[in-house]
């Protein structure tokens, strides 16, 4: 189904099921319905959003749609007007449709694979980064476990979420494995792969002094693996660290809290390649919602707009029980690893 079918009457009923039971006061609530002048009721205003999110839409576009359709009267300034003010209701109703994420399981070890990682958008004009989505994404289900959206200065931190714990195994790239937020993630309780660089933390060995990158490096075989164990200073347990060499030699360094029964260092390399399913994600979202082309640069209904993507997205994924993985999409590229090299993510 459509993105455009949910939205009208005849995929409508569909979605419905996903949505809060009294849609009417979540929209009062949340401040988004304050006049119901051109719109009945908060189940009307919210289908009037999501055809702002349509790919290629417009508010003049989608102000027709919603009167062509009966769902609404309004001018496409009153609707843009209406997406200003409706960013906690659109992220609210994102967040209360995760929960119907079905059953599947991705895992290891019994452990529920999650990846964690961010993306970038940008508007019209602009030289860098106008907003940052940062994900944690539920490898088994194909739909994020929450999500947060900042500018450009908002890192990229364990710190950010607290969608997981107890229960899970999370992947993440090396702008994760730093001090503050690899702390907040082991405290969580969840356990760790996560790509990093001795540049970056300080990790020590078992004589207790700092392992400097030249020497860990130096210790890599050309070929295969190498493992060894280290410690965190605030972290009371061991660590261990697998590295090897990517194509082009270069070292790339793995660090976990699984021990050798639980994660075989040869192993390492395709657990931590499962990551790159929240990179197809976030390629489809740009590709199919046009997530990375923002209507402006900083304006007052970015943040809004973002979120209806996401929670008409998450709807899709849904109702249609699809998955973002690579190996169901035929034409979707699929991360290779030769045999006796090291991942890049």
């Amino acid at each position: 189904m459509s993105q455009k079918s949910i939205v009208l009457s005849y995929g409508w009923h569909s979605v419905k099921r996903f949505m809060p039971y009294d849609l009417d006061t979540f929209a009062v609530e949340s401040g988004a319905l304050q006049r119901r002048r051109g719109v009945k009721n908060g189940e009307r205003l919210v289908r009037s959003l999501c055809l702002c999110a349509l790919p290629k839409s417009t508010y003049e576009v989608a102000a027709r749609t919603a009167k062509e359709a009966r769902i609404a009267d309004l001018t496409s300034q009153a609707l843009f007007n209406r997406m200003v003010r409706a960013e906690s209701l659109l992220r609210g109703l994102f967040c209360h449709s995760l929960q119907f994420a079905s059953s599947k399981v991705d895992s290891w070890m019994g452990l529920r694979l999650l990846a964690v990682d961010a993306t970038t958008a940008c508007g019209p004009g602009s030289k860098g980064t106008d907003q940052r989505l940062h994900v944690v994404y539920d490898l088994g289900n194909g739909i994020p476990v929450s999500a947060d959206l900042t500018d450009a200065k908002g890192g990229e931190t364990f710190c950010r979420h607290n969608s997981f714990g107890f229960g899970d195994l999370v992947l993440a790239d090396a702008c994760y494995g730093v001090g503050p937020g690899l702390l907040y993630a082991l405290r969580s309780g969840a356990r760790l792969l996560v790509r990093f660089n001795f540049e970056t933390i300080r990790l020590l060995g078992e004589d207790g002094e700092k392992v400097w990158p030249e020497q860990a490096e130096g210790a890599l075989p050309s070929e295969g693996f190498e493992e060894f164990c280290v410690y965190h200073p605030d972290w009371p347990a061991p660590l261990r660290v697998i590295g090897g060499r990517n194509l082009e030699g270069k070292a790339v360094w793995l660090l976990t809290d699984l021990s050798p029964d639980e994660l075989p260092r040869d192993q390492a390399r395709d657990l931590y390649s499962r990551r790159w399913q929240i990179e197809l994600y976030f390629k489809r979202l740009k590709s199919i919602l046009d997530l990375d082309e923002l209507p402006t640069r900083d304006g007052p209904s970015v943040r809004p707009w973002i979120w209806a993507k996401l929670l008409l997205a998450t709807l899709a994924v849904l109702i249609a029980d699809e998955r973002f993985f690579p190996w169901e999409r035929e034409g979707e590229p699929v991360e290779s690893f030769p045999e006796r090299t090291m991942a890049v993510a």
